[in-house]
């Protein structure tokens, strides 16, 4: 009997094959704007954030619960299970970002030293808790589409102690507009909550044309599908965008940085 493959497994290794070819650079490799040198060898290739264990062991502690919750999914739905209700364990196991993006994001927040920081996409809180921790001092506001799993980010940044994560539970569409109006000067943007192409595009739209203030806005899952690929490549090629990096699943852009205009695809 032939074997067959499921259409999302074959999309997703297509899409890494080609991301693979074209990616050619590595810790700053090839790369001769100051800035863009700066940034990849020195936060992007830096050195991890100490001091963030007790995330990883609240991971291995959700990863054996068995306990159930009602799920309300505004996103693009989850590819590994339609149920409404999910078990804790799986939420996380599928979820929540691994350790090594988590760090990614922790480098970037310490690096940048932004003070504000707006997340789409609360999750169990495992990515508002890794930029916390990195920047006790940065103010994070998360929104997080399910009501269920925004209690559970809550509960789960309170047991780690984090006291400037701020989680709301609402429409991206309705929430964003007004944060970003109460959110002058420098930002950082991650989104992480809806994987549709469409939808990402609609985002950034409302983050771009919020003011001429610096922003750093950082995509996950831009390999998540062919849509969310292909929302991504329109992005970077927005005149308003003044370099983009391209790390296999995370995206970075920076608007209202007098910097050279570039694109990297990076081997990260």
């Amino acid at each position: 009997m032939r074997r067959q493959y499921h259409p999302i497994l074959v999309e997703k290794i297509f899409l890494y094959i080609q991301h693979r070819i074209r990616a050619g650079h590595r810790k700053g490799r090839g790369i001769h704007p100051p800035f863009a040198y700066k940034f990849i060898n020195g936060v992007i290739f830096g050195e991890d954030i100490e001091g963030l264990d007790k995330i990883e062991i609240l991971r291995k502690s959700l990863l054996a619960n068995r306990e159930y919750i009602s799920v309300s999914d505004k996103g693009a739905g989850s590819k590994y299970s339609s149920r409404e209700n999910r078990r804790i364990a799986d939420l996380v196991k599928h979820t929540a970002i691994n350790s090594g993006k988590g760090q990614l994001l922790a480098r970037i927040v310490a690096g940048t030293g932004i003070s504000r920081i707006i997340e789409l996409g609360t999750g169990t809180g495992f990515s508002s808790s890794y930029m916390g921790m990195a920047c006790p001092t940065t103010s994070i506001l998360t929104c997080e589409g399910s009501p269920e799993i925004a209690a559970l980010a809550e509960e789960n940044i309170r047991k780690l102690g984090i006291e400037n994560i701020e989680v709301h539970s609402d429409e991206f569409r309705s929430w964003l507009p007004v944060v970003l109006s109460h959110s002058p000067g420098e930002l950082l943007v991650f989104l992480d909550g809806d994987h549709r192409g469409e939808r990402m595009q609609e985002y950034c739209d409302m983050i771009i044309g919020s003011g001429n203030s610096k922003k750093i806005i950082v995509l996950d899952d831009i390999h998540w599908s062919t849509d969310m690929y292909r929302a991504w490549n329109k992005l970077i090629e927005r005149d308003e965008i003044s370099l983009s990096l391209q790390l296999y699943n995370t995206g970075i852009i920076f608007t209202g940085y007098r910097v050279q205009r570039d694109h990297f695809i990076i081997n990260f």
